[in-house]
């Protein structure tokens, strides 16, 4: 049984087929998902979807991709969800100097509110982090002395970055995209990721692994993602999955 710990199954994506995506997951033997909101509307959705699925938790966040759209209600939004409703974790938050129309002030800005707001409430962060890794870490790694919590998800940096985020505490979150023959860098991380520390997600509907590449990513490949990382790091994947599992219960407070 294993944890897919980021999946946006709320998505339009799965509007067609969304039952059956949950079914093939559960076959593929995923127990438990982690439905993760990127602004209020998805987080409202995210829930909605929640509260009708058996293991399936949600999450409050702001994307960094709409940093620059929140506005002082949005924050009061995003609270009142918290309190009301009572997510798991604070994410999808984060900083993207890629992709996002956001400038990194707005973004550093909007990000720091968020995860006071997860200090707040005793929630662990999920971290979004691309082509912003120093400013990431410098944030993080000073909160966490205060008493954060949480993960990088998707991690796409190297080993040196993620040796920087183990020692501030968070765990570090694994997708599909290793399988890329590409991806050599960040599979060498993934290979020296300690045990206590790793986690699965597919990012669902995105990132879906080589052999499906172009195609609708979905919870049920994480029985394609953890073998395969189990055989590079030359281990069971019954242990890996079992480890993995165990941490995501642990950091998501998962059947507490």
């Amino acid at each position: 049984m294993i944890v897919d710990t980021h999946c946006h199954l709320h998505f339009k994506e799965f509007d067609s087929d969304r039952e059956e995506v949950i079914r093939r997951a559960r076959e593929a033997g995923v127990e438990y998902f982690v439905n993760v909101g990127t602004d209020p509307g998805t987080n409202s959705e995210a829930r909605a979807l929640a509260s009708r699925i058996p293991g399936m938790v949600w999450t409050a966040g702001l994307h960094p991709h709409s940093a620059h759209e929140a506005a002082e209600e949005t924050f009061g939004m995003l609270e009142r969800q918290i309190v009301d409703r009572r997510p798991a974790a604070v994410g999808e938050i984060g900083l993207d100097y890629f992709k996002s129309e956001a400038d990194p002030a707005t973004q550093k800005k909007v990000f720091t509110r968020m995860i006071e707001l997860a200090k707040k409430h005793d929630l662990p962060v999920i971290v979004h982090s691309r082509d912003a890794f120093e400013d990431t870490h410098a944030i993080l790694s000073a909160q966490a002395k205060k008493g954060l919590r949480g993960v990088m998800h998707c991690f796409s940096y190297d080993e040196k970055a993620m040796k920087k985020m183990l020692d501030a505490g968070f765990y570090i979150s694994f997708t599909c995209n290793i399988t890329y023959k590409n991806a050599l860098t960040l599979l060498e991380a993934a290979k020296q990721a300690p045990l206590d520390r790793i986690v699965f997600e597919t990012d669902s509907p995105y990132l879906s692994p080589q052999s499906k590449r172009g195609k609708r990513n979905e919870p049920a490949n994480l029985a394609e993602l953890v073998p395969f990382l189990a055989s590079v790091r030359g281990m069971d994947a019954q242990t890996l999955a079992e480890k993995s599992t165990a941490n995501a219960k642990r950091l998501f407070r998962i059947d507490a």
